[in-house]
């Protein structure tokens, strides 16, 4: 009977409605990368098997409809990553590290064509639901992951940590490579589960945003990630701000007090996490030192340490960026140039998203992707506080305070190229404000 009623509604499902729900299945498993691949042959993971074959179905629908999907009213934005894609295979010409150039293009084309094609697929209330649940669904099993990994010796194949010394086994990665970029993926959705409490009112959604914030917590405690510590210190009170100044629909007193007491569960939670008193989870004595701002001023003073080294990939990078005459060095190239420097030969990786836009994209590229970032904040400041639609406004409050707080979350990963959860946050931002402001428009015309 299931399979009976499944193909008839498969029957009934138009191309362009197959299309776009074959996107909305393809977000969680980009966040999910090489961990949903074939075991022996990681690069062929689901998501990019879905990628390709969404790719041609879409061009097969564009040449048999000629014409491109219509109502979008997020033109400027997407305008600019389409700059950002054409300027970078130009600069191919002049990239000393032409193979590197190139694979770092393809993902940016990956990336930029995921971010984008979000504005088509989420057209609708229904849709950014569903959305929302599928990715909260892969962010909760992260965290299982990463609870696992804390209790037990469990690691995934594609950890980085297999097979490394004992000193660095006390951190965990949950599905990710590194514990930089799952510390950085636990920022980006935690003010998610902020919001919930002033927007829900099911006690099922209630339960599961506290718990998801506690555990949210525990793991990113130790992944030892001191810039997204920053980061959630400036996600946390753009979320509140947000909330404070609002039009519209209002939550209740009692979601105002439990949405408080959530975060300031969380505050205290992490500060004792990082004192290595956290109840029931003892945090090992080097992930405290870990977590000692103090040690990095001091690296950065004496020039050793992973201080020092950051201070070191910033010069240089500079350095090349100003050897390109502010052209940009090419795509993917600005790791080749670093490795030409003195004390760079074996940490080359800039671990700084801004830097990196600069240094391979150049000052054009540079000031185009502020735009597109400040852009998309302000414009989810103005969803956020003039929206009556409570889905909407929750989406664009908590990507808001994300957004906000990846301003340092970016320093964290070691290229973010390829790091999905922001090209996903990136789509998700300026589907909703397409949304926005489609309804906004057709209500107009309704008048």
């Amino acid at each position: 009977m299931i399979c009976f009623m499944v193909r008839h509604y498969l029957a009934q499902l138009s191309s362009s409605e197959a299309l776009r729900w074959g996107f909305l299945v393809m977000l969680p498993l980009a966040v999910l990368g090489s961990v949903a691949a074939w075991p022996t042959l990681r690069t062929l993971s689901a998501f990019r098997i879905l990628y390709m074959a969404l790719g041609l179905g879409g061009a097969c629908w564009i040449l048999y409809h000629r014409r491109f999907p219509r109502r979008v009213y997020v033109t400027p934005f997407l305008l600019l990553l389409a700059f950002w894609l054409a300027w970078t295979l130009v600069s191919l010409l002049w990239a000393a590290d032409t193979t590197s150039g190139v694979r770092y293009s393809i993902f940016l084309l990956m990336m930029t064509s995921l971010a984008a094609g979000s504005v088509l697929a989420i057209n609708s209330d229904k849709t950014l639901r569903a959305t929302l649940l599928l990715l909260f669904a892969v962010f909760g099993a992260a965290l299982a992951v990463g609870l696992l990994e804390i209790v037990s010796d469990f690691r995934l194949p594609t950890s980085g940590l297999v097979g490394r010394p004992e000193r660095y086994q006390w951190a965990i990665t949950s599905i990710f490579y590194n514990q930089n970029d799952f510390a950085t993926y636990i920022a980006l959705w935690l003010p998610f589960l902020l919001a919930v409490p002033f927007f829900a009112r099911r006690v099922s959604a209630l339960l599961a945003a506290i718990a998801g914030s506690v555990l949210s917590v525990y793991c990113l405690l130790y992944t030892g990630s001191r810039t997204n510590l920053l980061a959630l210190a400036l996600a946390v009170p753009s979320l509140l701000l947000i909330l404070a100044i609002r039009r519209g629909t209002r939550s209740s007193r009692w979601q105002w007090a439990l949405g408080i007491a959530l975060v300031c569960v969380v505050v205290f939670a992490t500060y004792l996490g990082m004192q290595g008193a956290l109840p029931g989870f003892r945090l090992p004595d080097i992930g405290v030192q870990h977590w000692r701002l103090d040690t990095l001023s001091t690296e950065m003073g004496a020039g050793t340490g992973s201080g020092g080294t950051r201070l070191k990939l910033i010069s240089g990078g500079l350095a090349a960026a100003l050897d390109s005459r502010l052209l940009g060095v090419g795509p993917g190239n600005a790791e080749y140039h670093l490795r030409q420097m003195s004390g760079l030969e074996t940490v080359y990786n800039l671990h700084n998203w801004w830097l990196e836009v600069l240094v391979n994209g150049g000052l054009l590229v540079f000031v185009g992707y502020l735009l597109f970032y400040t852009g998309l904040v302000w414009a989810l400041f103005r969803v956020a506080v003039t929206t009556k639609r409570a889905l909407t406004a929750f989406a664009a409050t908590a990507l808001l305070a994300a957004l906000a707080g990846y301003t340092f979350g970016a320093l964290s990963p070691s290229s973010a190229i390829h790091f999905t959860p922001m090209w996903i946050h990136f789509g998700l931002s300026m589907a909703v404000i397409n949304l926005h402001r489609r309804y906004r428009a057709e209500s107009d015309v309704d008048v």
